[in-house]
């Protein structure tokens, strides 16, 4: 039925004027797996990386129809550089953050360790942010500040505790689903004044077919594909 549903949503595309090439789409690389689900069969281009460096690549202007970032300090910062249509901007998921790593070990035993932690970039990466404002509400910052491997996304830190060349990592739920090589040692909780959230938006240049494109996205079967990937609804 799903599948049946984007057929026709494609088909709706190609009968756009304007539908000479894909939609592009700057997506977080943490809706890397549910993404590319929700959009199989729809003439679409998607372009994954950490939210700050493809928020800084639309607002120089970089041909994208769609930005879908992992946090809303990304998606302010396009929309005030004047680089989004505010009318279109969505807050469109949830996430939260956890632990990973090969072995469940207890939360205790993990602070306790000299093991190394993946996450993302602490300064410009979402998943990075949000891990280093954890940590330091927690009081475990100053401790564990020595043992963090800064990435360029999520999903690159996920990889590194993946094949095992760091034993921890800070990723998102969605991410943790996506890799059976890791299990969750422990679930951060969300943060009152930072939760995670997903907004996404047009671009001051989509063309028409992008329109489409994020009634995809915001439609009900979009919203079961995200959910069986680990993502919430805000």
């Amino acid at each position: 039925m799903i599948r049946r549903v984007f057929i026709a949503l494609a088909f709706c595309l190609t009968a756009l004027p304007a539908v000479a090439e894909d939609v592009v789409i700057f997506a977080a690389s943490s809706l890397k797996t549910a993404l590319d689900e929700v959009t199989e069969g729809l003439p679409v281009r998607i372009s994954y990386g950490g939210s700050g460096l493809l928020a800084r690549q639309i607002i120089l202007g970089a041909p994208a129809d769609i930005f879908f970032s992992a946090n809303e300090v990304w998606m302010d910062a396009a929309q005030d550089a004047g680089a989004i249509r505010p009318e279109s901007r969505v807050e469109l998921l949830s996430n939260a953050l956890v632990i990973v790593g090969h072995k469940v070990v207890p939360f205790e035993d993990l602070l306790a360790s000299d093991g190394r932690v993946a996450t993302g970039l602490i300064a410009s990466v979402p998943v990075g942010i949000y891990a280093k404002a954890y940590l330091e509400r927690a009081g475990h910052w100053d401790a564990m500040a020595p043992r963090i491997v800064e990435t360029d996304s999520a999903r690159a830190a996920l990889a590194l505790a993946a094949r095992g060349e760091v034993p921890f990592a800070v990723v998102y739920a969605s991410d943790a689903a996506a890799e059976p090589a890791v299990h969750v040692i422990h679930v951060l909780p969300e943060l009152p004044d930072q939760p995670i959230r997903y907004p996404v938006a047009l671009t001051a240049s989509a063309g028409p077919a992008a329109d489409v494109v994020m009634e995809v996205l915001q439609s009900d079967a979009a919203s079961a594909d995200y959910a069986a990937h680990g993502f919430g609804l805000p």
